[in-house]
């Protein structure tokens, strides 16, 4: 296998492991739901149940229709990782995962985004070598990480607007999951030098922002809260930095 590809077999048997244990924690949760009557028990439950299995559906399809250029690298030297079409199944995955059905295994979820971390961190070390601007890039995958934590997971509310807290949940994560789709496809196409965009961090901070401040009064999201701060202090860091870097090179 080619050096830049070296990585290759390791980052698609951790994309595996993602697929996988998070795919079988989704499965179990509907099921268990199925079995208790609880599919369709309130507006909340019709949407999240839904979302999960339509979630689910669709990387099936989309690991079969892509197993070129996603599972048979697992086990030949020749094929080579999709990246693009990789990126696209993890995060239409990813959608089940950011929303919280009953009989949810956090611990597994946490395991499943430990893999496909685990593959980024590869990637990036594979690009790495090939850089100059190694700071940048490993700075850059710290932020997408932070980033990714920041992401909240839609749960049920009971506050007064509840129904419109709902919807603005679903939009933030969705959207959320497209922006960080986008940046983890950079990362695998060896092209995240710089991922501080001011779009994504300004977009973060107002829909986070909302949520937190609608649900301030129910329930405090303390790790929305903490990864929200983290993700925006590395944003004004890295912008500094950067820069620094950049005549330091030239």
């Amino acid at each position: 296998m080619e050096k830049k590809e070296r990585f290759g077999s390791a980052i698609a048997w951790c994309a595996l492991l993602y697929f996988l244990i998070l795919g079988a924690e989704r499965l179990q949760s509907l099921l268990r739901i199925l079995l208790n009557g609880g599919f369709f028990r309130t507006a909340f439950d019709i949407y999240v149940n839904l979302l999960t299995a339509l979630s689910l559906l669709a990387t099936l399809l989309l690991l079969i229709a892509f197993r070129k250029g996603i599972l048979h690298p697992l086990f030949s030297k020749v094929s080579t990782l999709d990246y693009t079409r990789l990126t696209v199944a993890v995060g239409v995955l990813l959608l089940s995962g950011m929303v919280h059905t009953e009989y949810t295994i956090a611990p597994l979820q946490f395991g499943a985004y430990g893999a496909l971390i685990l593959a980024m961190i590869l990637r990036t070390g594979d690009a790495a070598s090939e850089e100059k601007e190694k700071v940048k890039l490993w700075y850059s995958l710290i932020y997408l990480i932070a980033f990714s934590m920041a992401i909240p997971v839609m749960y049920r509310s009971e506050i007064d607007r509840a129904a419109l807290f709902h919807i603005l949940e679903g939009v933030t994560a969705a959207f959320l999951v497209l922006l960080f789709s986008l940046m983890t496809h950079l990362v695998f196409q060896k092209q995240a030098r710089d991922l501080l965009s001011p779009a994504p961090a300004m977009i973060l901070l107002v829909l986070d922002g909302a949520i937190l401040l609608m649900r301030w009064q129910e329930k405090i999201n303390t790790f929305v809260l903490i990864f929200l701060s983290l993700t925006l202090f590395l944003f004004i860091v890295g912008k500094i930095l950067f820069p620094i870097l950049d005549k330091k090179k030239n």
